[in-house]
């Protein structure tokens, strides 16, 4: 008969990081338990305590080596399952051990399931290079500048596997749960090798597993669950996350809005979209836009007049509030017609209104954020004669007019595409961001390439000193010395980045007034954009952040 153990470790234990053991909500016959640890305090009734001496000054480092090293430290058992600390078992997990390890003789869990969202894909990590670069984006958005690990000892790993002809899209392993039989010949092998590389790289050990196993012809297999929405395993340091923010939200006032308000605030940020359903600003109460659309024929004339990829708006305005509604990153827009909303089932006023205020609109950057097809699906159901279920919002973040601080946020946008520059290898202080960077700072443009300039040495070094305009990875490299950007007594590319910038979280962005002195309005996006920027002015926004340490020559003010 099998033997099998459920292990964990923990070292480097103080008063501001004091771990648990937890033990199972079930019981679990057959299972030995086994926690290495350096902390004599650890009491349990189920779990054996190892007492053992670090060998290292970093904690983490040696509780690794007992999670990668079950054939040396557990070589009496023939069946191990490692969990880390923070980890709670829910459920029997005999079946789903025996079903996991039925192929091979490991399996762990996928990183691409992984629940959580932090900015955007940057969450859907695929490989160990979108792995490294997420670390990288964490600590250098982190207020106190606090890293997972040291960043030079991450990149020089990934270098290493880069030169090495390891490729990219090769999946991500979340090492926070793991099924071996862990004395067999090659997962023995995958362990040391894992060991090694964790050893002597960086101590996030995701960012070796998937290495070691292509390096080892290693197979083994994926669990099929993320550990954040999983039935068997419980992550306990996320339920008390989830835990905290229940008992904040429980003290909360939240306030009924009235549909006049809710548009009012969205119509301020402008865009094509949001026009449509006040007919350019001519519709100036949701009373006008009901008489408007219950004007038969009204609804399809407009509709007609459109560009297709905005068809989205009237769709959902014509299937009101429905049920299971998917999402549209998924599905498409250009999948969500009105056949498709009206293929699903209407909610009930009681589901409605349940609904509203379990998923109450929040203010960013000082506009409602991302509930413009609520709205439009709430005038639906006053132009067929329903009532108004009103939208509920923070107490404290009602007001009558965006604040001056509310373009705090306003770098958000842009997060993907700035990491994306990374991989165009140019270091941060040689370019400078030109117009798409700041209307997307603007809140304008949310997707599009990013213009830079980038220095001399820059040019020379990375590309061979080609003159000529270059698009590389999501950048549009200007040549040098356009002519629209020797204005202003600018000296050329160099001095553009030295003396002609903004700097955001380590990003040079440069002065507004070299672009908006352009002002070609020759093309409908010319026009949307000066729009947005009159709009974007008349709000107040200019004067938050991180546009208050500009002054109004950087800005150009008397071009706007």
């Amino acid at each position: 008969m099998n033997k099998k153990v459920i292990y964990t470790s923990v070292f480097g234990c103080t008063e501001e990081n004091n771990y648990h053991l937890h033990e199972p909500d079930v019981p679990l016959d057959g299972w030995d338990f086994v926690c290495f640890t350096d902390n004599p305090n650890f009491k349990s009734n189920l779990w054996n305590i190892c007492l053992v001496k670090p060998l290292y000054d970093d904690g983490a480092r040696d509780a690794k080596r007992y999670k990668l090293k079950p054939h040396v430290f557990l070589k009496d058992y023939d069946i191990s399952v490692w969990h880390d600390i923070e980890v709670k078992i829910t459920k029997d997990i005999d079946s789903l051990v025996t079903d996991m390890l039925s192929k091979n003789n490991l399996a762990i869990l996928n990183h691409e399931l992984c629940g959580r969202t932090v900015s955007g894909d940057l969450n859907v990590r695929k490989c160990v290079y979108e792995e490294a670069k997420f670390i990288q984006w964490l600590g250098d958005n982190n207020p106190k500048k606090k890293y997972k690990d040291n960043m030079d000892i991450i990149h020089a790993q990934v270098g290493r596997y880069r030169a090495w002809g390891y490729p990219e899209n090769n999946g991500l392993a979340r090492t926070t749960v793991m099924f071996m039989r862990h004395n067999e010949s090659d997962v023995k092998e995958q362990m040391d090798t894992w060991w090694e590389e964790m050893k002597y790289g960086s101590r996030r050990d995701q960012i070796s597993f998937n290495y070691s196993a292509w390096k080892n012809g290693f197979k083994f297999t994926y669990i099929q669950e993320d550990i954040d929405d999983n039935p068997y395993f419980l992550y306990m340091k996320k339920w008390r996350q989830i835990k905290r923010k229940e008992k904040r939200n429980a003290h909360i006032d939240y306030e009924p809005i009235s549909l006049d308000y809710f548009l009012k605030m969205e119509f301020a940020q402008g865009g094509g979209g949001k026009e449509i359903l006040n007919q350019n600003g001519t519709l100036k109460t949701v009373k006008d836009v009901i008489m408007f659309y219950s004007v038969p024929g009204n609804v399809q004339t407009v509709k007609s007049t459109l560009d297709p990829k905005n068809w989205q708006y009237f769709n959902c305005m014509l299937g009101e509030f429905r049920k299971d509604v998917g999402d549209h990153h998924i599905l498409g827009w250009e999948n969500m017609t009105e056949d498709y909303y009206n293929s699903l089932p209407l909610m009930s006023d009681e589901e409605l209104e349940m609904f509203l205020k379990e998923n109450p609109v929040e203010f960013d950057n000082g506009f409602v954020r991302h509930s413009y097809h609520r709205a439009c699906a709430m005038v639906g159901r006053l132009i067929s004669g329903k009532s108004y279920i009103p939208f509920y919002m923070k107490k404290s973040q009602i007001y009558d007019n965006p604040r001056q601080h509310d373009g705090k946020h306003r770098i958000k946008p842009l997060i993907n595409n700035l990491i994306g520059l990374s991989d165009v290898v140019i270091p941060t202080g040689e370019f400078t961001i030109c117009q798409s960077g700041i209307l997307a700072l603007m809140g304008i443009r949310q997707n599009d390439d990013i213009d830079i300039i980038i220095s001399t040495e820059a040019r020379n070094q990375i590309f061979g000193g080609n003159n000529n305009f270059i698009r590389d990875k999501g950048a549009e490299i200007f040549e040098p010395n356009r002519g629209k950007f020797r204005i202003f007594d600018a000296q050329g590319d160099d001095d553009l980045i030295e003396n002609y910038s903004f700097t955001v979280n380590g990003y040079n962005f440069l002065e507004p007034r070299f672009y908006f002195s352009r002002k070609n309005k020759n093309t409908d996006r010319d026009k949307s954009d000066w729009e947005g920027m009159r709009a974007f002015f008349d709000m107040g926004n200019h004067k938050g952040y991180p546009f208050n340490q500009l002054t109004d020559e950087q800005w150009g003010v008397q071009y706007i």
